[in-house]
């Protein structure tokens, strides 16, 4: 049985599964996933890379989620949302009319 690489980071090559998966084509893999997956696979090579780093940086990371407050963090996204919302739904609106407006009828020849 052949077997492929997974992962799309070169310096990790510790995920492989059967080529015969991979070429599945009922469940095709999404770009959010080689996202995440080459995500994981930096994380993985930093940790191994460098430990000391890796667990200063999950701690620094662990201690500013559970201090900064969560209302701070809500508010803070909720503000943003409320901004983006109207020019959103503007420019959705401005691209729906032209998509309406400049669609072509369908022409009869008279023959």
């Amino acid at each position: 049985m052949k077997y492929c690489r997974v992962g799309l980071h070169p310096m990790v090559a510790d995920e492989w599964m059967p080529y015969s998966a991979m070429m599945n084509p009922e469940q095709p893999v999404q770009p959010a996933e080689f996202c995440l997956r080459r995500a994981l696979a930096d994380i993985k090579a930093f940790a191994k890379r460098e430990p000391g780093q890796a667990m200063a940086a999950a701690v620094g990371a662990g201690l500013l989620i559970n201090l900064l407050p969560t209302r701070l963090v809500a508010g803070t996204a909720a503000a943003a949302g409320a901004m983006l919302v109207r020019p959103i739904l503007l420019s959705l609106g401005v691209t729906k009319l032209m998509e309406l407006c400049c669609q072509k009828s369908p022409t009869h020849e008279l023959s």
